[in-house]
């Protein structure tokens, strides 16, 4: 199988790059610089195109006798800019692009951003809805997908994972960090308090755990048109921050308020990813990696 990935360089990408390699398909991963694929760049099995998303005239070179396309990049920049749009414009071009040169399955790697507000359940079949550019952005892309797949008879499908954890891909390649994780690990390193209301969390995905979703999703005979990539179980912000301030020995105090309102906890049905993967998922283990290796790199 010969499959082409974008932001094959980033934190993700370069998870998702390696379990394709491990499987035996013949990757084109598109990168800006092939320096950032580390030991990746010297696999036989690896072409390496460097180009910017945004330059839309190579698209259809690029994608020319792949039978798969994995979009896992995202172009983005600061709030008030037109980076939002550019990623969204790319994005609907690749699809499209890749529907006219014969590409038979495309998978793009969206977000469980795009069910905000959460809801007390939330299902893969529940409406777009988003509060956020961030989830806007991916919402969008998920639309141009299914229209690109409606105009041109190729398979679509769509991955929302939810917090990414876990370790590096390799020793020197980068780690992408959800924001609240990243707040927690610095006030440990400097020993201020850590303050989180009592019972909110999140369900989190592990990179292994993604990067092998994406990997079966290439091969599924008859895959959903959109799967919730995430763990069964939700992990509170409280037992995130007190599993920083253990794994860093922090002297930080660990401050639980009281939730304004109460009423049920917001959360994702999973069964449609358990029945890909063959079974639930637990990311508490890579939650720890990550937030030793983000302690070490002083982020």
């Amino acid at each position: 199988m010969r499959t082409l990935l974008t932001g094959a360089s980033g934190y993700l990408g370069l998870h998702l790059l390696r379990s394709l390699l491990d499987d035996g398909q013949r990757v084109t991963a598109v990168v800006r610089s092939a320096a950032k694929l580390g030991p990746f760049a010297n696999d036989s099995r690896l072409e390496v195109v460097e180009a910017d998303l945004r330059d839309h005239a190579r698209f259809e070179a690029m994608l020319k006798g792949h039978e798969t396309c994995i979009h896992a990049a995202l172009l983005w920049g600061d709030p008030g800019v037109d980076l939002e749009l550019q990623d969204v414009v790319a994005s609907a071009k690749l699809f499209d692009v890749a529907g006219r040169a014969g590409v038979a399955r495309c998978l793009f790697v969206s977000s469980a951003a795009v069910h905000r507000p959460f809801a007390a359940e939330m299902t893969e079949d529940d409406p777009l809805s988003t509060t956020d550019l961030y989830g806007a952005t991916k919402a969008a892309g998920e639309l141009f997908l299914r229209a690109a797949c409606a105009q041109h008879q190729m398979t679509g499908v769509v991955l929302r994972p939810g917090p990414i954890v876990g370790p590096r891909a390799f020793a020197s390649g980068p780690l992408h960090t959800p924001d609240a994780l990243s707040r927690m690990v610095r006030a440990a390193i400097e020993g201020e308090p850590i303050t989180v209301t009592r019972g909110e969390g999140r369900q989190f995905s592990d990179v292994s755990t993604v990067a092998r979703a994406v990997r079966l999703l290439t091969r599924e005979k008859r895959p959903h048109s959109t799967y919730l990539c995430v763990d069964r179980e939700l992990v509170t912000r409280e037992h995130v921050a007190k599993t920083v301030v253990a794994c860093l020995n922090s002297r930080s105090r660990v401050e639980v308020l009281m939730p304004e309102a109460t009423g049920p906890t917001p959360r994702f049905r999973t069964e449609r990813i358990e029945h890909l993967l063959g079974g639930p998922t637990n990311a508490e283990g890579a939650l720890v990696e990550h937030i030793r290796q983000l302690a070490t790199s002083g982020r």
